[in-house]
């Protein structure tokens, strides 16, 4: 079976190494059968996504686009200056930002919305948690 779950670094310098991991737990749990594609970014390229894409000026951590193909489910475009500015606000590991970027973009392309309302907000969290607890074991 190929590898769903595929990174893109570009020259950009993080560790996924738990990415194989992830990957068994969003196949088992959610019957994944297409590719997702990780991308990582810096600030200025998100923020003229986000602009574009969301109307939002502005950096933010995460995006999820579906690409509506039969062998790619979607990309998740991921920023890395951001993702190391909250870990230290939060006082998490710039790895644990990461990894919960990462599945909450992954959570995107699953129709999760915690923008939608409160009960889905929720929703997602919990699938958050649940899967983070699991890949940290």
């Amino acid at each position: 079976m190929p590898k769903l779950l595929n990174i893109n670094k570009r020259s950009l310098v993080a560790d996924f190494s738990w990415l194989g991991n992830l990957e068994k737990i969003i196949v088992k749990d959610y019957k994944l059968t297409k590719q997702i594609s990780i991308a990582l970014l810096e600030g200025r390229e998100i923020r003229d996504l986000n602009r574009v894409y969301r109307a939002k000026d502005k950096v933010t951590d995460v995006l999820s686009f579906e690409l509506g193909s039969d062998q790619i489910l979607g990309e998740v475009l991921i920023c890395l200056s951001q993702a190391r500015r909250q870990a230290k606000e939060k006082k998490n590991t710039y790895k644990e930002e990461l990894q919960l970027l990462t599945i909450h973009g992954i959570l995107h392309l699953f129709g999760y919305d915690h923008e939608k309302n409160i009960k889905e907000e929720k929703r997602q969290q919990q699938a958050e948690a649940n899967i983070l607890k699991r890949l940290n074991k």
